[in-house]
């Protein structure tokens, strides 16, 4: 065969690898949260069967998980650069699949509990090490198609979690057995798809950049560090800023979206059925907010500015809910699903494109970690400090509800202070940046 062929050959290969390594790891992530969050989407079925507790002991369960998974992830951090990243995933994943599978089979809440605990502690790994691998092997080109991907991947898991949920209607025991079979499945598909790229290792360029002041850098890899994280410090302050951010929108949408069927029954009068169905139809659209975010930030690299300008629609679109909510519930749901559409997509910014943009800077793998341990707190405890003001019996209803978009407005209030806290002190950095480069010129 001609030299010309092989190359070819092995040109389409190596793009079929890493498309394959996207498929994969969306695939694997949107079955391992469907599995997750379909104890959210029966949380009404189970609640009706009067032996598993309130809404607020079912909250409990999602609580448990994530207070298991965020700690859980601070000791991954410990090493996250170090570890064999596929072997991880296959291992956890695996046992994951098992206890998903026992969820079926328990008979109170308290069960529940120790299983979804469990859970948390196998999962943690998951998302850094899925970015971790993106980030390792893709070419700078499919960097977009894989942020929109892994991006829109919780909201396509939380509609197949609705959708399972409502197809099998009163039987909430089957679906847990489905996804369990179904994501042992996806470990293997995953273990593959990483060996196959893992055969094209990425390329990094090293090229000079002229900046703004006249000076020359040298780059590692793509120009996309509109921080300067030049030193331990800057690194550290922006984990940590991350994380603060993270949990912040992570809570917010988690809180407001996992309780979309509860305010369609309360409010809206609707039944478990149908209150399931609209629930579905929410993400279907909310996949629109990631796709729409990945290509502001190709645009605007500052993605601290668009995480600001993003908070602020947000609050646009509470403070009519804040007031209007009782008024129609087709506006309620309007303003929803505007709102959560752009929730989820500014927060898809700390979720995904901020590691990937950044990964010649940062450890994309311990980078997506660090983030997600405070944001998968808050992703328990959002929801269930939700429930509890929404399901308090000593008020009615709509003094419930009118105290829970409250709740959110003032929550999405902080988020945008602390967005314009961080605008101010980039300034101030760029302004010392460029201060020192021109007295060492001199």
């Amino acid at each position: 065969m001609p030299e010309s062929e092989n190359l070819l050959k092995t040109e389409k290969l190596k793009n079929f690898s890493y498309k394959f390594l996207i498929f994969a790891s969306f695939f694997l992530y949107v079955i391992l949260y469907a599995s997750r969050n379909l104890y959210v989407a029966e949380k009404t079925t189970l609640q009706a069967l009067g032996n598993f507790g309130s809404y607020t002991d079912l909250a409990a369960t999602m609580e448990y998980y994530f207070y298991a998974y965020a700690i859980m992830q601070v000791g991954i951090c410990f090493f996250m650069t170090r570890v064999n990243v596929k072997w991880l995933v296959t291992i956890t994943i695996s046992v994951s699949s098992v206890l998903t599978i026992l969820v079926a089979f328990t008979s109170n809440v308290a069960q529940q509990w120790w299983l979804f605990i469990a859970m948390g502690v196998c999962q943690a790994c998951v998302w850094g090490s899925l970015l971790k691998n993106l980030g390792k092997y893709l070419p700078e080109k499919m960097l977009a198609s894989a942020n929109v991907t892994m991006a829109s991947g919780p909201a396509v898991g939380f509609v197949l979690s609705y959708v399972i949920a409502a197809v099998f209607g009163d039987d909430w025991t089957t679906p847990f057995i489905l996804l369990g079979v179904i994501l042992m499945i996806t470990v293997i598909i995953y273990f593959y798809s990483v060996s196959l790229a893992g055969k094209f290792p990425r390329h990094v360029e090293i090229h000079h950049v002229i900046r703004e002041d006249g000076t020359e850098e040298e780059i590692v890899g793509e120009d996309n560090d509109f921080i300067h994280l030049n030193n331990k410090k800057r690194v550290v302050g922006f984990y940590l800023f991350s994380a603060l951010i993270g949990l912040l929108f992570a809570g917010l949408y988690t809180a407001l979206s996992n309780n979309l069927d509860l305010f369609l029954k309360q409010v809206g009068g609707f039944n478990n059925t149908v209150s399931k169905y609209i629930t579905i139809l929410v993400p279907v659209m909310v996949i629109v907010g990631p796709f729409l975010m990945v290509k502001v930030c190709d645009r605007f690299r500052d993605f601290i500015k668009v995480s600001f300008v993003g908070a602020l629609i947000c609050l646009m679109f509470l403070l009519p809910l804040l007031f209007f909510f009782n008024t129609s519930v087709w506006l309620s749901l309007a303003l929803f699903l505007a709102f959560l559409i752009v929730l989820n997509g500014i927060r898809s910014v700390t979720l995904s494109i901020a590691s990937l943009k950044l990964r010649d800077r940062l450890d994309t793998g311990l980078y997506s970690t660090v983030v997600n341990v405070p944001s998968s707190l808050f992703t328990g405890v959002g929801p269930k400090l939700f429930t509890i003001v929404v399901d308090n019996p000593a008020l009615s209803i709509t003094q419930n509800w009118t105290n829970a978009f409250l709740f959110g407005t003032i929550w999405c209030a902080v988020t945008i202070a602390l967005l314009i806290g961080c605008i101010f002190l980039v300034k101030l950095l760029h302004k010392i940046d460029n201060k020192n480069k021109k007295a060492v010129s001199l």
